[in-house]
């Protein structure tokens, strides 16, 4: 019975070896204040977000995009269909006045 015990306990043991947590995605979308830092992206409103992570969204008709104090990566798709992942640095921002574009992935890395 004793034998048993052991093998069990290292089969459940073994099962859990090389198993790995997956990484967080706690980026949120966060009210907006003027001054925090979050990440801003501006179509009829303003939609923020914070933390590290990624998430899905679908922001049409956007104009501008603010990285704040993050190094972000935002998946855009043009008007031709096209999807471009734009890089962006803390303090950068991106200004469109001749098209608007979707967006469709934030990533604050």
């Amino acid at each position: 019975m004793r034998k048993l015990s052991a093998l069990i306990t290292a089969a459940v043991a073994a099962g859990f070896i090389g198993v790995t947590a997956t990484p967080a995605h706690a980026i949120l979308n966060v009210r907006c204040i003027d001054g925090n830092g979050y990440t801003e992206i501006h179509n009829e409103k303003r939609h923020c977000f914070a933390y590290a992570g990624r998430m899905d969204v679908y922001i049409t008709n956007v104009y501008k995009i603010a990285s704040g104090n993050n190094n972000i990566t935002v998946y855009v798709r043009h008007p031709s269909g096209s999807i471009q992942p734009y890089e962006m640095n803390k303090g950068e921002v991106v200004q469109w006045s001749s098209v608007r574009i979707t967006v469709e992935d934030v990533e604050i890395h």
